[in-house]
């Protein structure tokens, strides 16, 4: 029996220990050796798109070893504290290394759901009002802030018929160019 339980203790060490080796490797490494999580939520975001074969051999390696580590530390608890038998102890550990894996994928796939990209565009101010940071000049440019994906971002900006706006007036943004935005006066 203390063969058994030193077996379980070195299977569910070694195959840990791997996991995080692997875990720091990728960390530290400044690599991006891939396969956490291979996720097709059904919209446009993909959590993994090289779809190389080595990125999903380490995906399917650190499942496997996640459940091995699961599994093995599970059954040598059940061997050190109960009385149970062989067959109740296999059917826990594959319960329990199998539930591991299913709430780990479960929180890789809730995290990407919840990743929102930092990138924005100028088109998306369009149909917005803003505030004018620097006045706008009724033939060149100012500054003007407007509230895009919950933060505060500046654009330069130009009039849409050639008036001029002050500091801290209100205005509605008409059109997105190139890398300005055109402004109308905004009445509230």
């Amino acid at each position: 029996m203390q063969d058994v339980l030193n077996i379980l203790f070195w299977v569910g060490t070694t195959a840990g220990g791997l996991l995080i080796f692997l875990l720091l490797l990728s960390i530290f490494g400044s690599m991006d050796i891939g396969g956490d999580v291979d996720v097709d939520t059904g919209s446009d975001m993909d959590g993994h798109s090289d779809g190389s074969a080595a990125d999903a051999g380490l995906g399917l390696l650190k499942t496997m070893l996640t459940f091995i580590s699961v599994g093995a530390f599970t059954a040598r608890a059940i061997f050190l504290n109960t009385s149970w038998s062989w067959t109740l102890v296999i059917i826990s550990s594959v319960i329990a290394g199998a539930v591991a894996v299913i709430l780990l994928t479960w929180f890789f796939r809730w995290l990407l759901r919840n990743q929102e990209e930092g990138n924005w565009q100028l088109w998306q101010a369009e149909g917005k009002v803003g505030s004018v940071y620097v006045p706008i000049p009724a033939d060149g440019k100012g500054i003007i802030t407007v509230q895009i994906d919950n933060a505060t971002r500046e654009m330069a900006a130009r009039s849409d018929n050639g008036r001029s706006f002050g500091t801290r007036e209100k205005v509605l943004i008409v059109e997105a160019k190139e890398d300005y935005v055109i402004v109308a006066p905004y009445e509230s």
